[in-house]
């Protein structure tokens, strides 16, 4: 897909949220495309040359109602022309999310299964009933497999002359394929988006492959994935005035904890920070407060 995709800016975060004496950066990669847009991207697109160089044109993955990696499947296959199949977290009598029905209209097959059925994504056996059934690649939930820790280790390129890199975690991919390309002085902080992921924490921080260092923050998922409280929504809202639009599954949760550190002493006022924004700005369209903005 070359020449639809932009080289990401980088923008100054707004210094209204920072203490005088921080100051940091965010790279936007949520524009680098309007909807295959942020970190899956770089998550989908060795999948994706992968599912060429094997003849395939079905590509199935899997999510929760708030895919964006889903969404962003989807969109990639519009573009394409190629056949895509999301095994969704839900039920028949669920009302499908804002994302969901964008799924749909770029041309997704939703699948919809219990979290019985769920549980089972990372089951050998069934992924390859699946593979056979659809005729399909069959791309990891989050696309986080080695293709898509590969390209997560490009948004690395970006991140020359930072201190600290900041960015929210999911799956894991984005941060363990950053891990294996940032520079001995630099540190990658993750800002973890679900709660009770220990083992995902320690699996993450375990296998970091570079020569940085590394951290994880766990309790700033504000109750758990795409929980959004009123008080993130504000939030949200503050930094539309200020020019930064968020997503509130993922970067509204990101700029919020590293405000919260600024504002607790715990940056180094003499470090370089850039934080990452992975996209997901369609997200928005879930919450009441935000579908109008």
């Amino acid at each position: 897909m070359p020449g639809i995709f932009s080289k990401p800016p980088i923008e100054a975060l707004p210094p209204a949220l920072l203490p005088e004496t921080i100051r940091a950066d965010m790279l936007r990669l949520d524009m680098v495309h309007p909807q295959v847009s942020g970190n899956k991207w770089y998550k989908l697109k060795h999948n994706i040359a992968h599912a060429e160089q094997q003849g395939i044109r079905q590509l199935l993955s899997f999510g929760g109602m708030h895919s964006n990696h889903l969404h962003a499947l989807a969109a990639a296959g519009s573009l394409l022309g190629v056949k895509t199949i999301g095994i969704v977290r839900g039920y028949a009598d669920q009302p499908l999310s804002q994302t969901m029905q964008e799924c749909q209209q770029l041309g997704m097959e939703l699948v919809l299964v219990d979290k019985k059925t769920y549980r089972r994504r990372y089951d050998p056996r069934w992924l390859d009933e699946l593979a056979a059934q659809y005729q399909a690649i069959v791309i990891p939930e989050g696309g986080n497999n080695s293709f898509g820790q590969k390209g997560c280790e490009e948004i690395a390129d970006f991140c020359s002359g930072y201190d600290e890199i900041w960015l929210m975690v999911g799956s894991g991919a984005t941060y363990s394929g950053m891990s294996a390309a940032l520079s001995c002085d630099q540190t990658l902080v993750g800002v973890m988006s679900l709660k009770g992921v220990d083992e995902l924490k320690s699996e993450l921080l375990a296998n970091t492959s570079g020569h940085g260092e590394y951290r994880i923050i766990d309790d700033a998922h504000w109750g758990g994935f795409a929980k959004c409280p009123p008080d993130l929504v504000s939030f949200i809202l503050r930094c539309d005035k200020l020019g930064l639009p968020l997503d509130p599954v993922y970067t509204a949760k990101l700029v919020y904890a590293f405000c919260e550190a600024a504002k607790g002493g715990e940056l180094d006022a003499r470090k370089r920070y850039l934080l990452i924004h992975t996209g997901g700005l369609q997200g928005r369209a879930g919450i009441k407060e935000l579908q109008a903005l």
